[in-house]
């Protein structure tokens, strides 16, 4: 548990900039041409992690896989996460704009943050993680 709490803590400032990078990425499901933006910018994470990451197309919106192969590994683990949401309330309600990621109170605020971008990007440093350490007993 140190080792890995150290490892965040070595990594937080970038993994901010991944979450604020993301966030400022529109991303309402009826937008394709950003939803790609999207999927296109997730494949990059994960391929600069050293997976294997490609668009699985479909007759809707993008799928974006990632495939890291454990040497030895005896399960494979799968993570799932959306890279959507749906259209917003009244903007002129809001504190600040949408895909203008905005920290308050220490809180991250923006469009898609705790539904599910932040979701997404835990799962990548999880990922980033058992690729650091290859200690994992799983594939991803």
């Amino acid at each position: 548990r140190a080792v890995v709490g150290a490892w965040v803590s070595a990594h937080q400032p970038q993994i901010v900039k991944e979450l604020v990078d993301l966030l400022s990425i529109p991303n309402v499901a009826s937008d394709r041409a950003n939803i790609r933006r999207n999927a296109e910018h997730l494949r990059g994470m994960l391929a600069a992690r050293g997976f294997k990451a490609e668009l699985l197309e479909t007759s809707g919106n993008p799928l974006v896989y990632g495939e890291l192969a454990v040497p030895g590994a005896t399960r494979t683990l799968l993570l799932y996460s959306h890279y959507d949401v749906q259209p917003g309330s009244d903007p002129t309600k809001w504190d600040s704009p949408a895909f203008e990621p905005t920290v308050r109170e220490g809180r991250m605020y923006g469009r898609g943050a705790a539904d599910d971008k932040s979701g997404v990007v835990t799962h990548m440093n999880a990922g980033a993680l058992s690729a650091f350490f290859r200690q994992s007993p799983a594939a991803l």
